[in-house]
């Protein structure tokens, strides 16, 4: 006999995790259905050797949406985030950037290569700042209908107007350069020192995949400035327990408000009947009935494998085919029995730069010829790689006094590799690789190294559901966001097939640990059953 429900939500991420519980809230009876055997999607927490925990996909927090945190009493249930302060710049030269926050500090930290570009970045900060503002504030509104819209989404349109012009003559210029214009023109026009600039060149890296001459690439820098830790703008930071501890507590908060969740049970399709859902088959060949299904599963899988393209418009279709995916990122966790020491700061124990964001980066060309290597087919020898040692701050994510756990980031590594090669006979030598341009900048990692976890691009498809390994289900790109994400015909996370959801990264306002998608999904559904 089948089990019936209000609404099913695919994949037990947080944004599905939000938007159970929001449904919840609104009196839904809701099923999440997990294919791993634990919650979390990328947003998790586990042990990858024993003794050491790490959060092995995403793993760091600022753009959770407090709206979020506060609706489902996220602290209540455990969540606690860490403030991670600091940022650390190394080249392979022995040249370092370490930013505090503390003003006369950093002021000589750039004084080193600049009498000018401290002043210059913090008016460019401002900057960024006061057009990040503007955007974020659309990340809890549904994006209005390019067509056939109603009153609804014209209001909509004219809000998100009045806000850009809100926005100083200067201010608007700048909005009109992210969106439109390259990041390299940006920072010519800001600094002067090619180490500042290099800085501001490696915040476009973590979600992109472009080079610094793309226009509408600047848009990453705006993560910068939106995101917040306990009401500090523009914070970085950490979860205690790891990010797994966001999606244990939206687990927790939706159970609570009697959200039935299952693990190890993958979705196999979702059923139709009557030119509309009826709910999903699983691959045990058990269904479950719903008038609702929400997906947090990357687009392309959920509408064309899991719904079939039989029931879909072909032009639908066709667009869905050309929406584009892959940051290419490659994830790195190590265990280690001592501390990093970084050549270019000398030992001592821990220190700013330990409990800090880590970028390995050469220069603004190292970059480019990045970026071209992986589109070349060739992972990026060396990568550019973003690491923080959490352990550092968190001591719950080691078992041993003085052992710590380090994450990785590579970029940039293609998803198919030149030549026929595939990742898993090729991972082992590229980890190689990695760990020992690593070893430049740390020269004790060999003798602290007790075992790595790696993801390629591929693994990251396969383990989490990344399409093409990418961290944001689709590239974060001017003609791919807001009512264009996915498709004009899905912005407002309703799909052409009547009862299925997009709560995922692939809609507005796209990746990274918002919960915004979920958030936007819930409200929408909420509105259709009135």
């Amino acid at each position: 006999m089948s089990r019936a429900y209000d609404a099913i939500v695919i994949g037990a991420g947080h944004n599905g995790l939000t938007t159970a519980g929001y449904l919840a809230r609104g009196g839904m009876r809701v099923c999440v259905l997990e294919r791993r055997h634990v919650v979390g999607g990328a947003a998790v927490s586990e042990e990858f050797h024993p003794g050491y925990r790490n959060s092995v996909a995403s793993y760091v927090v600022s753009l959770l949406r407090p709206e979020v945190v506060r609706d489902l009493e996220l602290e209540r249930y455990g969540y606690e985030p860490l403030l991670l302060a600091n940022s650390l710049y190394l080249d392979s030269r022995g040249d370092y950037l370490l930013l505090t926050g503390d003003e006369a500090a950093d002021r000589a930290q750039f004084g080193k290569f600049s009498a000018t570009d401290y002043d210059a970045y913090l008016a460019f900060e401002d900057s960024v700042e006061l057009v990040g503002e503007l955007l974020a504030s659309q990340w809890l509104r549904e994006p209005p209908k390019l067509h056939g819209g109603g009153v609804g989404d014209l209001l909509s349109a004219l809000r998100l107007g009045l806000d850009a012009r809100k926005l100083d003559a200067e201010g608007r210029w700048r909005l009109m350069q992210f969106f439109l214009g390259a990041p390299e023109t940006i920072i010519e026009r800001w600094f002067e020192s090619d180490k500042i600039k290099t800085m501001i060149a490696a915040h476009i890296m973590p979600a992109n995949f472009a080079p610094l001459s793309q226009p509408g690439a600047s848009l990453a820098m705006l993560h910068h400035a939106v995101g917040e830790i306990d009401g500090r703008k523009g914070a970085w930071g950490l979860v205690r327990g790891g990010m797994g501890g966001i999606t244990r507590a939206m687990a927790a908060s939706a159970q609570e408000r009697g959200v039935e969740i299952r693990t190890e049970a993958p979705v196999e399709r979702i059923l139709v009947a009557d030119g509309r859902v009826r709910g999903v088959r699983l691959e045990s060949g058990e269904e479950l009935i719903a008038p609702v299904v929400a997906a947090n599963t990357e687009l392309k899988r959920t509408l064309l494998d899991f719904l079939g393209e039989e029931h879909l418009p072909d032009a639908f279709v066709r667009d869905l085919r050309a929406f584009r995916q892959e940051s290419a990122s490659l994830r790195i966790n190590l265990a280690l029995r001592g501390l990093p020491e970084f050549a270019a700061l000398g030992g001592g124990g821990p220190g700013p730069e330990h409990e800090a964001t880590i970028v390995l980066i050469e220069d603004k060309g190292h970059l480019d010829a990045a970026y071209r290597s992986a589109r070349a087919g060739e992972p990026a020898s060396p990568p550019i790689i973003e690491a923080v040692i959490p352990s550092v701050i968190d001591h719950s994510l080691t078992d041993e006094p003085g052992t710590h756990v380090m994450s990785m980031l590579c970029k940039y590594m293609p998803y198919e590799l030149s030549g026929g090669r595939h990742w898993d006979e090729e991972k082992p030598r590229v980890l190689e690789d990695i760990l020992a341009w690593a070893g430049r900048f740390i020269p004790n990692l060999p003798d602290i190294l007790v075992a790595t976890q790696c993801f390629t691009p591929l693994d990251l498809e396969r383990e989490f559901g990344l399409p093409r390994g990418d961290i944001c289900h689709g590239r974060m790109e001017p003609d791919q966001l807001y009512s264009m994400r996915p498709h004009p015909d899905a912005a407002q996370y309703a799909t052409p097939m009547p009862g299925l959801y997009l709560c995922g990264s692939g809609a507005h306002p796209g990746g990274g640990v918002t919960g915004a998608p979920g958030y936007n999904a819930a409200r929408r559904i909420l509105k259709d059953r009135r």
